[in-house]
């Protein structure tokens, strides 16, 4: 089942276009990474998703259901959201849950239930009678996380939900996150510039920039669309380095790029293990002392960081046309 779609989705704010044309489509039970720097337009893309902001042109869906002001609500108890960290500091930790519960129209035998699990694994259950504003960052963020999971959604926004986390909180919530989507069947769309964790919860992903979505789909097709065939890391004697530039230039079905920092590195990429062999054969024949080849596996960090670059080099030669 599509459970999020967007189509030709425009958005201006103060006068300027933040979302440029958005199309994408998410499954039942998917996990996906919306990333981009400050300023791409995550957050009004999840306002837009969520029904917080109307589009001025293009449509949302959710399950199915045209996103209007007439559907709002009722869409929106199928609905998590997390968009940041503020809490009710006067309240405790629990009376902050059980409010929320009261919001979504839970009794409240399901909500304390509910928020005893929460509580129980976000490691704050010695903190349930505490203010909330007596308690860190880290943990008002998971408090907001707990916020969202309440009510058990089908569908859960979270806006950069390991900001304030350390590394043992971040890891530990990705877990529990992989574990609800896996159990429940539930799907994330997750906004986020922080990219630790992500390649093992997210199986698609969206990059923005500027305002467009520049890159979408599932993370191990636009890694293979990318970067076909293998990729390896060459060393070579650094004094070797330009004769082994002539091979891999010569040598068919290999392409390759020069470290800049490192002299006598090169990122190559051939196209099978055959194309391999006969690369390391022509850099032997011609004298060049190999110190390694490496094969590299590609992710979604240097996904992320080649279509940014691509963007940008795009951007700039459409400037000084």
């Amino acid at each position: 089942m599509t459970v999020v779609q967007a189509a030709g989705v425009r958005k201006h704010l103060g006068g300027r276009e933040i979302v440029r044309g958005l199309d994408l489509e998410l499954g039942q039970g998917r996990a996906f990474a919306l990333l981009g720097p400050n300023g791409a337009g995550k957050t009004t893309t999840v306002r837009l998703l969520t029904g917080l902001l109307q589009p001025d042109a293009g449509q949302v869906s959710l399950f199915g259901q045209s996103v209007t002001p007439q559907s709002t609500d009722a869409l929106r108890q199928r609905i998590g959201v997390q968009t940041d960290t503020n809490v009710y500091e006067n309240l405790s930790v629990q009376d902050n849950l059980r409010l929320w519960g009261d919001f979504y129209g839970m009794s409240r035998t399901a909500a304390n239930a509910r928020i005893g699990a929460l509580l129980d694994g976000f490691g704050l259950s010695q903190r349930a009678a505490s203010l909330a504003g007596e308690l860190s960052k880290g943990m008002r963020q998971k408090i907001a996380v707990a916020r969202a999971l309440l009510h058990e959604p089908e569908l859960l926004f979270l806006d950069e939900p390991t900001a304030g986390l350390d590394p043992e909180a971040s890891e530990e919530l990705i877990g529990q996150l992989q574990e609800l989507i896996a159990a429940t069947g539930t799907t994330l769309i997750l906004c986020t510039h922080q990219l630790h964790g992500l390649e093992a919860l997210c199986q698609d992903v969206g990059i923005l920039a500027g305002g467009l979505l520049v890159a979408s789909g599932a993370v191990a097709d636009l890694v293979a669309e990318r970067w076909p065939g293998s990729a390896l890391h060459l060393e070579v004697a650094r004094e070797d380095s330009e004769a082994a530039a002539g091979v891999l230039e010569a040598t068919p079905g290999v392409t390759s790029r020069a470290s800049a920092a490192d002299r006598g590195h090169f990122a190559v990429q051939s196209e099978d293990l055959a194309t391999q062999d006969r690369l390391v054969a022509s850099l032997t024949a011609a004298g060049v002392r190999v110190r390694g080849l490496h094969p590299q596996q590609y992710g979604m960090r240097d996904l992320y960081f080649a279509v940014l670059d691509e963007h940008r080099a795009t951007q700039t030669e459409e400037v000084a046309r």
